[in-house]
Order: C-alpha cells, then sequence, then structure tokens
C-alpha cells in the first residue's frame, strides 16, 4: 500500500486566478464526458486518482492513473497533484 494523498477544493475559498485555472481545466478536459473507469491494476510507484467535481447541475467521478489518464486530463492532474503536495508542506 503506497502513500495517499487526499485534497478537497472550494473554488469559492480560492484566489479567482486559481479559481479560473481550476475551471478551464476542468472545462478543456471535457471532465463531465469522461467515462467514468474502475481504477487500473496497481502499477509499481504508480499513482491511482480518484476526481470528483461537482457543479452546479451535475456531480462527476472518474478513476484514472497516470499510466490510464487521457491526455486532454493530464494538465487537470498536474494542477490537483501540485495542490496536493503543497497543502501537505508544514
Amino acid at each position: 500500500m503506497g502513500l495517499k494523498s487526499s485534497l478537497t477544493v472550494d473554488l469559492d475559498e480560492l484566489p479567482l486566478d486559481q479559481a479560473e485555472t481550476l475551471r478551464r481545466l476542468v472545462d478543456e478536459a471535457q471532465f463531465f464526458t469522461l467515462t467514468e473507469n474502475p481504477p487500473n491494476p496497481p502499477t509499481p510507484d504508480g499513482f491511482q486518482y480518484t476526481i470528483t467535481v461537482e457543479a452546479e447541475t451535475a456531480t462527476h467521478t472518474i478513476h484514472t492513473s497516470d499510466t490510464s489518464a487521457p491526455e486532454e486530463l493530464r494538465p487537470l492532474l498536474q494542477e490537483l497533484s501540485q495542490m496536493a503536495r503543497s497543502q501537505r508542506k508544514p
């Protein structure tokens, strides 16, 4: 079992530029059209992601990994991973 990390983001609580960046990345990834795939079998040193986006009219969750994430989702994964890492710093 590897390192677990969790991040909850409320766009209303973020600086405007950071909230806009996340909105743009969700839109560019076409997040609400992505298939909710079950997690892939773990790969050595790989990361598994479960991402849920709640909007005013919809909620959507996807499961993906470093190796199976669609190309259009990767910028969002990078941004969220960076936010999670910065949250862990003392």
